[in-house]
């Protein structure tokens, strides 16, 4: 769960802050006047956000996704990553938050 501070609080905690949110995949929801304004984002975060974004964005690539989950929805079946790539897929590294 994101942390919810003031700008004024942040300014004087920002490099605490910014290395909580860089090692702990923490975010931190800056304040102005108690109304959020800004959001302190480690940046691997940023960049899946940004892909996810690009993704949700493209018409084509979501009429593919679509037809995928069609089709798999019909119970067909596919090729393993394995199959494809030649090699296991690695487990994902657990992300530290939430």
């Amino acid at each position: 769960m994101a942390k919810t501070l003031p700008i004024s609080e942040v300014k004087a905690r920002l490099p605490e802050l910014v290395k909580s949110v860089q090692e702990r995949e923490e975010e931190v929801v800056v304040t102005r006047n108690g109304r959020a304004a800004a959001v302190l984002l480690n940046v691997d975060e940023y960049e899946r956000l940004k892909a996810t974004i690009d993704v949700l964005s493209d018409p084509d690539l979501m009429r593919q996704i679509r037809a995928s989950q069609k089709y798999y929805a019909r119970g067909a079946k596919g090729l393993s990553f394995e199959d494809v790539f030649g090699e296991p897929l690695a487990p994902r590294k657990p992300r530290g938050r939430r």
